[in-house]
C-alpha cells in the first residue's frame, strides 16, 4: 500500500492510501495543477499552487475527496511523495520492507537493530575514552537536522561538538584514533 503525501516546506497532508502508485497517480492527476517531470531517470511529481482551484472534488472509485488551494499557504511547489506502508493485517513473513528514521538518518528496517546496537556501543566507547582524559561528555541535538552529537567540556566550561552519532562514525574501525585527532584539533 502507498500513502499519497503532499508536502510544501514543513506542511504535510496525507490524502489517501492506494494499492499501487499507478492507482494514486490516477487519483492525483485529476487535478489540473498536477505536473510530472523526469529528472535523471526519476519522476518528480508536484502540484503548482497557482493552478489549484478554490475548490475541486476528486472522484475516485466512488470516493469524493475535496481539494482547495486554501490547504496550502505558500506559492512554492507542492511536492508529491509516495510512502510505501506494510499491510500489517495480512500474515507477515518477518521483517517488514522499508526504512526507519533513527534520529536524522534513514536506516533499512533489516539493519535497524544492528545499527542501534553499534551506535550505542560507539557512544559508550567514545564516552569512556573521553572521560578517562578528564572530559565531561554529553549527548545533545537529538532530532536536529544533523542528528545527535557528542559534546565535551574540559575545565573552562565551554562545550564543544566532537562528532555526530551518524552512520559513518559508527562504522569507523579506529574510532579512538579519530576521536583523538578531533580532540587534538580542538585543543
Amino acid at each position: 500500500m502507498y500513502v499519497l503525501e503532499l508536502s510544501q516546506d514543513d506542511h504535510k497532508i496525507e490524502l489517501g492510501i492506494f494499492n499501487s502508485i499507478s492507482d494514486g497517480r490516477g487519483f492525483i492527476s485529476q487535478i489540473a495543477a498536477y505536473s510530472c517531470d523526469e529528472e535523471d531517470d526519476e519522476l518528480y511529481e508536484y502540484l503548482c499552487p497557482d493552478k489549484l482551484p478554490d475548490y475541486f472534488e476528486i472522484n475516485f472509485n466512488g470516493n469524493i475527496v475535496p481539494i482547495t488551494r486554501f490547504m496550502f499557504f505558500e506559492k512554492t511547489r507542492i511536492e508529491i511523495f509516495w510512502k510505501e506502508m506494510p499491510v500489517l493485517s495480512a500474515q507477515g513473513t518477518g521483517m517488514v520492507e522499508g526504512t526507519t528514521k533513527v534520529d536524522a538518518y534513514i536506516i533499512d528496517n533489516k539493519d535497524v537493530k544492528e545499527y542501534i546496537l553499534r551506535r550505542e556501543k560507539t557512544y559508550r566507547i567514545i564516552k569512556q575514552h573521553l572521560e578517562e582524559q578528564g572530559f565531561k561528555v554529553e549527548r545533545q541535538y537529538l532530532g536536529s537536522e544533523d542528528g545527535e552529537a557528542i559534546m565535551v567540556c574540559k575545565d573552562n566550561g565551554d562545550w564543544q561538538l566532537i562528532c555526530h552519532l551518524d552512520p559513518y562514525i559508527c562504522e569507523d574501525p579506529d574510532i579512538i584514533k579519530t576521536i583523538d585527532e578531533i580532540i587534538s584539533d580542538l585543543i
